[in-house]
């Protein structure tokens, strides 16, 4: 008994630690597929929001011809009511509407709850109205010829209380949607108080007394800080609806239907319909969240919501998808697949990736390391031999002319000989230093074995080389180096230089030879000084 009860505690603990080692799996597979939940619903509305923003350029590329109307006339109409040579000769509507040879124009009375009729003698900020309006009357038939949106310009004035535009059709129709004392209305959203930046807008009106509605793209008319009246296109609804249409593209799977500004139904719905009608609560939701972002989407149980303004007509977008329309035939199988496939890939590619990301990681040290030692000299950190040439010669093709500066370091077996090779290693340390501060950082330093450098200069030609060379050369002699034991040493060096100018068909290995034939060459006439093109140059 007592041997039984040995070998079953330690059973226990290994069963204690097998159960916790599938809680903690289950726990991290649940957390993953919680994750990728997230991400498929992100992409999805990612989605959404693309195929509403395609929607959305649409739509005010189609619009935005109306909106320029609009803009256009009121910088006329403002312009022409300011005009210092007003003659003031236009006394009464009925001369605008009988005037021979503009754009006939009709006029129609509004029902204002203030005196009926038009005067005979206006007054006097109106005459100035009456007389833009006849200047801007002839371009009415321009605006209104909207390609892809037929639709009619009209004015509406808040003192002469009358409506004019090109057709009586559209003024019966204004007349008839226009109430006063309503809350609602292209007069309402044209105010100060709900437009101080006096920007164009689109509202919807409902036609008394008839199933039709018109649209309003409108812009306020203001002249010296009063409000006096607006400049508006009417657009029939089923013109806008099939515009609407019109910027679908033909596989959408979701319904979408334009709003006003206070999210007020301005067409029907359009696309792949579903029958979803937002309620007052979510259309609250959706305005408020429109208040933070431009554009948007929610959730409500089955459906989802896209919606986003359409700039320049303070309308609103909405497109509804309900579930059943954002499945695709076997998305379901492939969605149980795709987790599946991904929870098993991300845990082998987890356990893969930071074995590999190690084995890249070393092998990327080693090989940097590997290359930097052989193409540089470890003592001065200058280019060796074989990374000089190699370097220059991938250069030398960019540039028309380049120069070579061959140099040479004065007495330097001497300075081993006096002061060990410690003392030795030091001066090529230093004049590398100095060297790289006389040229510049596109120059090529390279260290060809012992005391012997040489600089490439790329798009130098010889005179300007030679430049180089004398401050190389000023910059050793005037730089003297402290050794330790307290002894300064002052450096010198002899230095050739060749440009490829001189010998057009010479290789760079030759331009080379040519500049360490005339390093020699002043080594013999005395060292400490710069030859080139066989003379010797000194400074």
């Amino acid at each position: 008994m007592a041997l039984a009860n040995r070998f079953h505690l330690p059973l226990e603990k290994t069963l204690r630690v097998i159960h916790l080692c599938f809680i903690f799996v289950f726990l991290l597979t649940t957390f993953l597929f919680w994750q990728q939940g997230k991400l498929f619903n992100q992409g999805y509305r990612t989605s959404q929001l693309s195929h509403l923003e395609s929607v959305v350029a649409r739509l005010e590329s189609r619009a935005k011809y109306t909106m320029d109307s609009l803009r256009y006339l009121q910088r006329i109409f403002i312009d022409a009511m300011d005009d210092p040579l007003f003659p003031g000769s236009v006394r009464a509507f009925s001369e605008i509407i009988d005037q021979q040879g503009s754009a006939p124009l009709w006029g129609s009375e509004l029902p204002l709850p203030l005196k009926a009729g038009f005067s005979p003698n206006i007054a006097s900020p109106a005459k100035y109205e009456l007389h833009a309006l006849r200047k801007i009357q002839d371009f009415f038939p321009l605006a209104g010829d909207a390609k892809n949106l037929p639709a009619d310009i009209y004015y509406i004035s808040r003192q002469g209380k009358y409506i004019a535009s090109l057709s009586p059709e559209i003024n019966s129709l204004l007349v008839r949607s226009y109430h006063p004392r309503s809350k609602e209305g292209i007069f309402i959203l044209a105010s100060p108080l709900l437009n101080p930046q006096r920007q164009p807008f689109w509202t919807r009106q409902n036609i008394a007394r008839a199933q039709h509605t018109l649209i309003n793209s409108a812009v306020p008319i203001d002249f010296h800080g009063e409000w006096i009246g607006l400049l508006g296109i009417a657009i029939t609804g089923e013109n806008i609806t099939t515009l609407l249409n019109d910027s679908l593209s033909g596989q959408t799977q979701s319904a979408y239907q334009l709003f006003d500004g206070r999210l007020h139904p301005l067409t029907a719905a359009a696309g792949e319909l579903n029958h979803v009608k937002l309620t007052a609560a979510q259309l609250a939701l959706i305005s408020k969240k429109l208040a933070a972002s431009a554009q948007g989407t929610l959730r409500f149980w089955h459906v989802y919501v896209t919606f986003g303004m359409i700039p320049g007509t303070q309308s609103v977008l909405i497109s509804t998808q309900t579930l059943r329309q954002g499945l695709h035939e076997d998305f379901g199988h492939f969605s149980a697949l795709l987790v599946m496939m991904w929870v098993i890939f991300v845990l082998l590619l987890w356990a893969s990736h930071r074995m590999i990301c190690r084995l890249v990681r070393n092998m990327g040290t080693l090989q940097r390391e590997m290359h930097w030692h052989a193409y540089h000299d470890p003592l001065t950190s200058a280019r060796n031999r074989r990374g000089f040439f190699e370097k220059t010669a991938q250069l030398s093709p960019r540039y028309k002319d380049y120069t070579l500066i061959q140099i040479d370091l004065d007495r330097f077996k001497k300075v081993n000989d006096s002061f060990g090779h410690q003392a030795g290693d030091s001066v090529l340390v230093h004049a590398t230093q100095y060297i790289q501060q006389a040229i510049r950082s596109k120059d090529v330093l390279g260290r060809l074995g012992g005391e012997e450098f040489c600089v490439y200069l790329p798009d130098t030609h010889l005179e300007a080389g030679i430049a180089v060379a004398v401050r190389i050369k000023k910059q050793l002699e005037f730089s003297p180096l402290a050794l330790s034991n307290g002894s300064v040493l002052t450096i010198t060096a002899s230095l050739g230089v060749a440009a490829h100018s001189e010998h057009p068909h010479y290789s760079l290995e030759q331009i080379q030879s040519l500049a360490d034939e005339r390093l020699y060459r002043a080594k013999l006439r005395g060292r400490n000084q710069v030859c080139a093109d066989g003379e010797e140059t000194q400074a």
